[in-house]
C-alpha cells in the first residue's frame, strides 16, 4: 500500500480491509470484527507516538553537534588548581590548570611536601621540582619510605614566591620493610623457612634494579 500520512481524514477514505492491512504493517493486532472507528483510533495513536519520536531524535541530534564539536576539549578551563595521582608509591602523576590572572609570574615550580601524616600541618620534607609556563603535567619520582604526599603549584615574580594552589593530602601505599631497607651486604632478621625462598639473592637483585625508584 503506497504511504500516507496517518490523518483521520484520510484514514476516512479507507475500506475496512485496507485499514486492517495497514495496521499489520505497523504491528498493530487487530480483534477480529473491530469496528473500523476503533481501527482508525488505534491507527492515530501509533501516528502520534511516531511524532513524538521524531521530534525527541531532531532535539537530541541539535544538541548533541558534531563528533568533532564533542571530542573537542578546551586547553584551559581558566581555573587555578592542581591535583595530583599516585601511579604507583614510586611515582605521582602531578597536573594542572592556571587561569588568565595567575599567569603574570616568570617562574612556576611543583613543591612537593612529605607528611608524617593527614593530621600534620607541618611537612616533614620538601624538595621543589620547576616547570614551564606552558606545561600541564608532570610526573614526580617519590623517595622511599615517605607516607602523605602533599603538592603546591607555585609562582615565582621578582624573586618573590607565591602559592597559586594546592592539591590535597593523599596517602602513599607503603611496601615490605625488606624492600626498603634492602641493600647488598645487609644483614636481614629472616626466618629460616623464608630463606629457602631464595628472597636474600630476591632483595639484592631488586636493589641493584630498583634503587633509583625506590
Amino acid at each position: 500500500m503506497e504511504k500516507h500520512e496517518l490523518s483521520r481524514s484520510y484514514l476516512e477514505t479507507l475500506s475496512t480491509a485496507d485499514l486492517i492491512s495497514l495496521a499489520d504493517d505497523y504491528d498493530i493486532d487487530i480483534p477480529v470484527e473491530l469496528n473500523r472507528r476503533f481501527i482508525i483510533g488505534e491507527l492515530l495513536d501509533v501516528a502520534d507516538e511516531l511524532q513524538k519520536e521524531n521530534k525527541n531524535e531532531m532535539i537530541i541530534a541539535s544538541s548533541a553537534g558534531t563528533a568533532e564539536d564533542v571530542d573537542k576539549l578546551p586547553e584551559s578551563y581558566n581555573e587555578t588548581r592542581v591535583d595530583v595521582l599516585l601511579r604507583n608509591p614510586a611515582w605521582a602523576y602531578v597536573y594542572w590548570d592556571i587561569k588568565e590572572a595567575d599567569r603574570n609570574v616568570s617562574d612556576l615550580l611543583l613543591s612537593v611536601q612529605f607528611y608524617d601524616s593527614k593530621d600534620d600541618e607541618k611537612y616533614s620534607d620538601v624538595f621543589e621540582v620547576q616547570i614551564a609556563r606552558n606545561d600541564r603535567e608532570q610526573y614526580v619520582l617519590l623517595p622511599a619510605g615517605k607516607r602523605v604526599l602533599k603538592i603546591d603549584l607555585v609562582g615565582r615574580q621578582f624573586g618573590k614566591l607565591s602559592l597559586l594552589a594546592s592539591s590535597r593530602k593523599i596517602e602513599i601505599p607503603r611496601g615490605s620493610e625488606l624492600l626498603l631497607q634492602s641493600q647488598p651486604g645487609k644483614k636481614h632478621d629472616i626466618s629460616p623457612i623464608l630463606k629457602l625462598s631464595g628472597i636474600e639473592q630476591l632483595l639484592s637483585r631488586h636493589y641493584l634494579l630498583h634503587r633509583q625508584a625506590f
